[in-house]
């Protein structure tokens, strides 16, 4: 479990870092079409599908992240007044209903990518499949978000034999971070 776990925190460090290099793409690349559109006034015709490509990878990798720290939205009252090992069994339970949703999205996208591979992109500079900017990056979240998800769950189950509290990759207790407001 614990190379599991570092290899988790690897991947998550990964997705931050090409999402951060694509916001700085954004950035720049909106910042360049304001000098070329209004300074030079030969606009790119590129720089809005760049950056609306660049910005549904952002979301879906920022997905992967808010799985690896738990922090996607969820209502948490009801099992915050339970004991922790009821409130581990609930965990669990949520696991398996997540784990059919990305199953079932793992078995639909490559269909859909193989139809959005037909099409390319309208104005980049080189064609590129639309695949690669719509389907890909669901695809990459959700295999990200099932290793997780594995890794969770099988975390809970040993928790649950331990008589522990299940914790977040960085070893932090998940319940006391609920309790926080993490």
């Amino acid at each position: 479990m614990d190379i599991f776990r570092k290899g988790l925190r690897v991947l998550e460090r990964i997705e931050i870092s090409i999402a951060m290099a694509l916001f700085v793409v954004i950035v720049f690349s909106i910042c360049a079409q304001v000098v070329f559109r209004y300074v030079l006034g030969s606009p790119l015709v590129w720089v809005e599908e760049a950056a609306t490509y660049a910005f549904i990878w952002i979301v879906f990798l920022g997905a992967a992240v808010g799985m690896k720290r738990l922090s996607h939205i969820k209502i948490e009252a009801l099992s915050l007044a339970m004991p922790v090992r009821a409130q581990g069994i609930l965990r669990l339970f949520g696991f398996l209903i997540m784990g059919f949703v990305l199953w079932r999205l793992l078995l639909a996208v490559p269909g859909v990518m193989a139809i959005e591979g037909r099409s390319m992109s309208v104005s980049l500079p080189i064609p590129v499949p639309r695949s690669w900017f719509y389907s890909m990056p669901l695809y990459v979240s959700t295999i990200s978000m099932a290793l997780t998800l594995l890794y969770y769950s099988l975390a809970q189950i040993i928790s649950l034999v331990r008589g522990t509290p299940m914790t977040f990759i960085d070893r932090t207790p998940v319940t006391e971070a609920a309790r926080e407001g993490i």
